[in-house]
């Protein structure tokens, strides 16, 4: 919640946010000592060692809140048949999360694949994520097309089908991959905790008949105190 800014301040008050109780000397709240975190911008005016006074813990906080946008892998396309119908369909999209020291603290699905040999003769196209479209569907006897890479969490196309003859009866098209979820929230996190990111991967496009395209990986974004951090791979972040 953290310290007050203006107004009476005890060393309840301090102990009240880092931990402690109030008997204790106002130097067991030296900054990174144990109690009060040595990262964060609201704590760098309090001292890791030496002279400490109570106007410098105004402000101070032992967490933050960090913002969060993710959104999970898109889902592959399904693939289309040269004759009549299929089964089954595209692998789905991976999820996106974040943990904390080994904790699942937020995390959104990825996108369905999709149906192999169950569409109209052209493939569907992938559904849009609101990064933007999804792989377009393909033409008769042609593969879908893979989501755009900048669509994070897009769908793959669906492949195509094929048209009936003197010899055979249709094919039918692929659906496309559905779009990963996408989640807007907030976590509390204590400064200086690392915050790992795992990137959904988009699903693989199912690669028998006429292939579908593959879904477009998902995306993270996480600000807190004016800073920032985008993910497109996995990786981590120090909360400071």
């Amino acid at each position: 919640m953290a310290v007050v800014v203006s107004g009476a301040l005890s060393l309840s008050s301090i102990a009240a946010e880092f931990g402690g109780d109030a008997e204790l000397p106002l130097s067991a709240f030296y900054r990174g000592a144990g109690r009060v975190p040595a990262a964060g911008a609201p704590n760098l005016r309090i001292p890791a060692n030496g002279t400490i006074s109570f106007s410098e813990f105004r402000g101070g906080a032992l967490t933050v809140v960090v913002d969060y946008e993710i959104i999970g892998g898109g889902g592959g396309g399904g693939h289309g048949v040269g004759d009549g119908t299929a089964s089954g369909r595209a692998d789905s999209g991976g999820a996106t999360k974040i943990t904390s020291a080994g904790k699942q603290l937020v995390s959104a699905a990825g996108g369905l694949g999709g149906l192999n040999g169950q569409a109209p003769r052209s493939g569907n196209d992938g559904e849009w994520s609101v990064y933007g479209p999804g792989g377009a569907g393909g033409n008769v006897n042609s593969a879908g097309g893979a989501a755009p890479s900048s669509s994070y969490g897009a769908g793959g196309g669906g492949g195509g089908g094929d048209n009936p003859s003197t010899y055979d009866s249709s094919g039918a098209g692929g659906f496309g991959g559905s779009a990963g979820t996408r989640r807007i929230g907030s976590l509390e996190v204590v400064y200086g905790d690392v915050l790992t990111v795992s990137i959904g991967a988009g699903g693989l496009g199912s690669i028998a008949g006429y292939r579908g395209g593959d879904g477009a990986a998902g995306s993270a974004h996480l600000t807190w105190d004016e800073k920032a951090a985008s993910f497109t791979a996995s990786g981590s972040v120090v909360v400071d």
